[in-house]
């Protein structure tokens, strides 16, 4: 879909705020309503505005509404290179004004008479997060093609509970499809689109500020946003499709209640949002079935089949969408076993998680994850750059209680593991000695650096950065630096990647690989309203009385009055055998003896009808302006 959106707890996710529609006035809320009811979250035109009118409500009107629309915020815009605006209803706008749309009230169905025919998976966001944790660790390496090795693929996905058969019915399109496959592609391009990894030559990496950001949301809150991703960027530019899926997340579909999907589908149709086709094509019955395999595949709902109702579905998370996307407040506690097993309940923090799989090995996921510490695990936490005695800090500051046999266990490995270690040292040389004995004479650097040589220093890499700024003052910086292999990945510890109150750094927006709606996201945000100028062109050009006099104009004038109605797509006022009437142009027709064809408007709620009137059957007239643009 072609929906912005933004938070301040995780960047690109604050949730607007509500839209209170006391504050619009009824034609600004009918105006939203029917671009919405016309174009759900595709962008649409200037022009093309009049298409969204229906019922007693003009284009003009529509028109009239948009910048009060737009500094509302209902409604955002773009700007393409050339100056072409494009409007757009924003997603958190929509879902945050479900109410408005007026959606049927759906029946729910008898549990015991459902049968469950698709279960759910552990979740994306576990998924997310495993894909993560193995990113950190390892990288993601680039063939000379610009692909990640078929190796590494291998490995990636192994770890992903989502498969592709989760999503093949979406037909999303992605680079090198012939490598990746759709559940790969999703992850991958989400890790982008949140800004959780970064390319750096021919490696992926984790991006350690976006990962801190992104470890300090709960999981509901990463359900929350991941929710909206799905949204916004693999529905289709098809405003029946998108209506089916922001039908399928409205809040008032509670979670754990089985729905008829056919009753779902058959309220939009009644409403006319699916369309003037009738029933779903097979193409669109197609992408909604995989749609809800998706969403399924996703962890957020299962799927079952009623004897006479057909297709169901049940939603297993919240999805107040115009809810706060914040970090979570509520931190579970580890459950350490005396056999070395941990279990995880789900309101553990991610970022503890995180530890955990640097330093333990993954036994099962799910709600409840279970870790086992062993040995080996911890010589991989000291590769991964922990101690003993971090983890078992860890274990005591995240756990009610240690058993004594961990305890002793962790200390013991500790002491046997890490007792030599090979690194790379930073080799300082110079040129000449007494370059070098100056450097010796530094008092600043007595403990930054260690002669070995009449020309060479060791450095204590921790500090390396201060004996540069040390040396530059001394004009004694090294004009060449050596650095160590660039592609090493490094596991990321998340303390050292907040802020110094705590917080973590919000995500740096990212960039996908895949999009299904418009692509707004390339284009500038165009903040001004347009002017009046722009939604009735020439109004300066034209007599103010036709539109502030009911009166009685020559033939030839009363056609230019009724020509300008038709291109602005307003409302006239006749008055017709002593009664005023309102009524919508829809067609000029001939010459001399011109006629034109009208859409009349009832104010006592009977049926509109159409007629045909020539300047003879009328003994005035006037063009009706919206409010506000005279």
């Amino acid at each position: 879909m072609s929906w912005g959106s933004g938070t301040p707890a995780f960047e690109g996710y604050s949730p607007l705020e509500r839209v209170d529609e006391p504050l619009m006035d009824r034609a600004e809320i009918e105006a939203l309503r029917l671009l919405f009811h016309r174009y759900a979250g595709q962008p649409f035109k200037l022009e093309q505005v009049n298409a969204a009118a229906a019922g007693s409500v003009s284009g003009a009107e529509l028109r009239a509404a948009l910048p009060a629309l737009l500094r509302s915020g209902a409604i955002s815009a773009v700007r393409k290179a050339w100056g072409e605006k494009l409007y757009y209803l924003p997603l958190d706008r929509l879902l945050s004004m479900v109410n408005a749309w007026g959606y049927v009230e759906l029946r729910e169905q008898d549990p015991a008479r459902v049968e469950l025919s698709r279960e759910a998976k552990p979740g994306l966001a576990l998924d997310l997060f495993r894909a993560l944790t193995w990113i950190s660790g390892n990288g993601l390496r680039m063939t000379a093609k610009g692909t990640i090795h078929q190796k590494e693929c291998s490995k990636l996905e192994d770890r992903l509970a989502i498969k592709a058969e989760d999503l093949v019915g979406l037909r999303l399109k992605f680079p090198h499809a012939d490598v990746y496959s759709p559940a790969l592609a999703v992850v991958l391009d989400l890790l982008q689109a949140l800004g959780l990894i970064a390319k750096e030559r021919a490696i992926w990496r984790i991006h350690p500020p976006g990962l801190a950001a992104w470890l300090s949301l709960d999981l509901s809150a990463m359900n929350l946003v991941l929710l909206r991703e799905l949204l916004q960027r693999y529905v289709p530019a098809d405003a029946g499709l998108q209506h089916v899926a922001l039908r399928l997340a409205a809040p008032d579909l509670k979670p754990g209640v089985w729905y008829a999907l056919e009753e779902l589908l058959g309220s939009l149709q009644d409403q006319g949002l699916l369309g003037l086709e009738g029933e779903p094509t097979p193409e669109r019955a197609a992408w909604i079935e995989g749609w809800l395999e998706a969403l399924c595949g996703c962890g957020w709902l299962e799927l079952g089949r009623h004897p006479e109702d057909g297709a169901m579905f049940r939603w297993l998370i919240e999805r107040d969408t115009s809810a706060s996307v914040a970090s979570a407040t509520t931190k579970g506690k580890l459950i350490v076993q005396p056999d070395f097993e941990l279990f995880v309940p789900p309101d553990v923090p991610f970022a503890v998680r995180f530890e955990l799989e640097a330093c333990a090995e993954l036994v099962s996921s799910g709600v409840m994850s279970v870790y086992r510490l062993t040995r080996s695990g911890l010589e991989q936490a000291c590769r991964l750059g922990r101690t003993a005695q971090e983890i078992l800090q860890l274990l005591e500051a995240h756990s009610a209680f240690v058993p004594e046999p961990v305890r002793d266990a962790l200390l013991q490995w500790g002491r046997e593991i890490g007792r030599t270690t090979l690194a790379d040292a930073k080799l300082l040389s110079c040129a000449d000695a007494d370059a070098a004995d100056r450097i010796a004479s530094l008092s600043q650097l007595a403990d930054q650096v260690k002669r070995i040589g009449p020309l060479h220093f060791l450095v204590n890499p921790d500090r390396e950065a201060e004996v540069l700024k040390i040396l530059d003052g001394e004009r004694l910086a090294p004009v060449h630096r050596r650095t160590s292999d660039p592609d090493e990945p490094t596991y990321p510890k998340l303390a050292e990647v907040l802020t110094e109150d705590g917080e973590a750094f919000t995500r740096q927006d990212g960039q996908g690989w895949i999009y299904q709606g418009a692509d707004l996201h390339f284009y500038e945000p165009e903040l001004g309203s347009p002017s009046v100028e722009e939604l009735f062109p020439g109004l300066s050009e034209i007599p103010a009385m036709w539109w502030k006099e009911l009166r009685r104009y020559h033939a030839s004038t009363a056609r230019e009055l009724v020509e300008r109605a038709l291109a602005w797509r307003t409302k006239l006022m006749l008055q017709i055998g002593g009664e005023t009437v309102l009524g919508v142009p829809l067609v000029a027709e001939g010459d001399a003896d011109w006629r034109v064809k009208l859409r009349l408007l009832s104010s006592s709620g009977n049926p509109e009808q159409e007629t045909v009137l020539s300047p003879e059957d009328w003994q005035a007239i006037r063009l009706i302006l919206p409010a506000g643009i005279r």
